[in-house]
């Protein structure tokens, strides 16, 4: 009778994790490693012709964090990563509802060095009337890295940021957090 009983809870535990997508410690390890570019994580944006104007800034946004899930197909040799990008954007106090967009970017790197592959991608938001903070995420499906022979998922990464101009990125490393 027990036996019968752990094979139920044991099944019943299979089909729960296959429906949920769940990934267990080991089954991570073989995903790559998702990371946020600290210095392309922030954007200041200001209004046209006034650039590195403080009192013309409309808004800074920023990546807060990256998740990234992964099926490892070791047959096929490739592993499909889900990427959920969090981002944090501030305005100055206005009364106003406004929508903007922030071009952003997804890397897929070997080694942590050799870029493999860059898409850049785009995702809107916007502050209701009266708010000065919005958090929003940006959702990037199905992200397939096929890996090189002897080569193991965990030597893969996954690298996000802002796709700045080189003016923002100036702007970002002289008046940002990671200045010194």
């Amino acid at each position: 009778m027990r036996f019968k009983t752990v094979m139920a809870c044991s099944m019943l535990v299979a089909v729960i994790g296959l429906l949920a997508g769940c990934h267990t410690a080991a089954q991570m390890a073989n995903c790559p490693g998702a990371n946020v570019l600290a210095n392309t994580a922030r954007l200041t944006a200001f209004k046209k012709g006034m650039d590195n104007d403080p009192s013309a800034e409309m808004y800074t946004v920023e990546v807060t964090g990256v998740k990234a899930v992964c099926d490892f197909d070791k047959y096929e040799g490739t592993t499909d990563n889900d990427v959920q990008i969090t981002f944090r954007a501030t305005r100055p106090p206005s009364g106003d509802q406004v929508n903007y967009t922030v071009p952003y970017y997804l890397a897929t790197l070997l080694d942590g060095t050799q870029v493999l592959n860059k898409q850049i991608l785009a995702t809107s938001f916007t502050f209701g009337p009266g708010e000065s903070v919005a958090t929003f995420t940006a959702d990037v499906p199905s992200t397939v890295i096929h890996l090189a022979n002897g080569k193991k998922p965990y030597e893969y990464g996954l690298l996000v940021g802002i796709q700045l101009t080189r003016e923002e990125y100036d702007y970002a490393n002289h008046h940002g957090r990671t200045a010194p």
